[in-house]
């Protein structure tokens, strides 16, 4: 191998397959140092860029490496990092940037999920999304969903009615169609309307109208039976510790109120148990202290 100085005038090499001359000279003209110039595929080991700005004009800019460090000045603190981020140049700038003051990374622009992508909270504990069809506040971890709000107003989709308002401190309000039915207070409860429950109306005893034989059925426990002629039979096991029945004679002549098998029914007037007659246009409650024995208490009973 040879070291030394190398004196030529002119350098020849093979452009695909001819011969090129170039002058030293020309070559040097070619290189500018200071701001250099390369046209087409550069390739570099390590390449490092100083200066305030770098600029890059490129239709795409695409990077191997998976992580991306910015801020990486030599002390790095919070403080450093303020305002760090990504700025998209458009009508507006759109930005994503670090905020020191608030401890979290800000955006300037909304941020738009499709269908059944989900925001992911915790361990994935706590997910909202939206799935094409409906949306999701999805508690999947232990303990509670808990919302923190001095006043809780639930509106319809046009934003224009209340569905449910709570305030601290205060009410609970529950709206059907924009109209307030019911509003917790101190003294309780203030409903507008009627309250219903399976049997109907509660300020109204349910009525069910016989004009023969009849025998009571579970579902009879809370109503009145009336009836004409033919009689009321109530057996065992239909009826509850606590429930009550009236029947009502809506004729003139006696009807017997039969205790069936397995039921007692004990006469409040004198203690007796059996059967009771109930007189033209009295009427008798029977009130059920277990499935097995009520007591009888009314007018016309003998």
């Amino acid at each position: 191998m040879a070291y030394g100085k190398l004196k030529v005038d002119t350098l020849t090499w093979d452009n695909s397959g001819s011969d090129t001359d170039v002058t030293i000279s020309s070559l040097a003209a070619k290189a500018d140092l200071n701001s250099p110039t390369f046209t087409g595929t550069a390739v570099f080991n390590n390449l490092t860029v100083n200066g305030t700005t770098t600029t890059i004009n490129s239709t795409t800019l695409t990077v191997d490496d998976k992580n991306i460090v910015l801020g990486d000045v030599s002390t790095p603190t919070d403080t450093t990092a303020d305002g760090g981020g990504i700025t998209l140049k458009g009508a507006t700038d759109k930005t994503w940037n670090w905020v020191n003051a608030t401890d979290a990374w800000t955006s300037s622009e909304h941020i738009h999920l499709g269908d059944n992508k989900k925001l992911l909270f915790g361990d994935s504990d706590l997910q909202i999304y939206h799935n094409g069809n409906h949306s999701y506040i999805d508690d999947q971890g232990t303990g509670h969903l808990i919302i923190k709000t001095s006043e809780l107003n639930v509106m319809n989709a046009a934003g224009n009615e209340d569905l449910i308002k709570a305030t601290q401190d205060g009410s609970i309000e529950l709206y059907e169609n924009n109209v307030k039915k019911l509003e917790t207070t101190t003294a309780g409860v203030t409903v507008t309307g009627t309250v219903s429950d399976s049997k109907g109306d509660v300020r109204n005893i349910p009525q069910n109208a016989k004009t023969s034989a009849y025998v009571a059925v579970a579902s009879d426990a809370g109503k009145a039976i009336t009836i004409s002629s033919g009689g009321v039979t109530i057996n065992n096991n239909l009826f509850s510790a606590g429930n009550a029945l009236t029947i009502i004679n809506d004729g003139t002549s006696d009807q017997t109120i039969t205790q069936g098998s397995g039921l007692t029914i004990f006469n409040s007037a004198d203690a007796s148990s059996g059967n009771r007659t109930l007189a033209g246009r009295g009427m008798c409650t029977l009130y059920f202290v277990s499935a097995s024995y009520a007591y009888i208490s009314g007018a016309g009973l003998s």
